[in-house]
């Protein structure tokens, strides 16, 4: 494995009943090369206005995640997570924060699913490291994304 320069992706998401998705990179088959995702940012593109609750939980996958579903580390397509809460009207902030699995490549597929959050829009800031990888490190890489540990 051979590691490159760093990448960002940056953009908004509107979030319309809890959810929205977005699939942010559409694999192009070159399998030998990914990104390792070393930051993930995700915050309201407004702020509490005082009169309620804003809160949201993104998650960062190789695949489409169905509505409803929660951040579930057991599912190997997803390995990165990003959660915050503001409650305005008493004042109780959940700090904005991310986890994220160390021992990822993303070399298809790169998704983004807000779920069961408030409606509006937000922002995400992705950082990753470009990866060169050896045809057996990218076979790894693809049975990893789709089989369960």
């Amino acid at each position: 494995m051979k590691f490159g320069k760093l990448r960002t992706l940056r953009g908004q998401v509107e979030v319309i009943g809890g959810v929205a998705r977005k699939n942010i990179i559409v694999s192009d088959g070159l399998v030998n090369y990914g990104l390792r995702i070393n930051t993930f940012q995700t915050w309201n593109s407004i702020l509490p206005d005082g009169t309620g609750n804003r809160s949201h939980t993104a998650i960062l996958s190789y695949d489409t995640i169905s509505s409803g579903s929660d951040m579930d580390a057991a599912d190997n397509r997803q390995f990165a997570w990003s959660m915050t809460s503001v409650n305005a009207l008493d004042g109780n902030v959940i700090q904005p924060r991310s986890i994220i699995d160390p021992d990822h490549i993303v070399n298809r597929d790169l998704f983004l699913t807000f779920t069961k959050s408030t409606a509006g829009i937000y922002n995400y800031l992705i950082e990753a490291q470009v990866v060169e990888l050896s045809d057996d490190e990218a076979i790894i890489t693809i049975i990893k994304e789709t089989s369960q540990s």
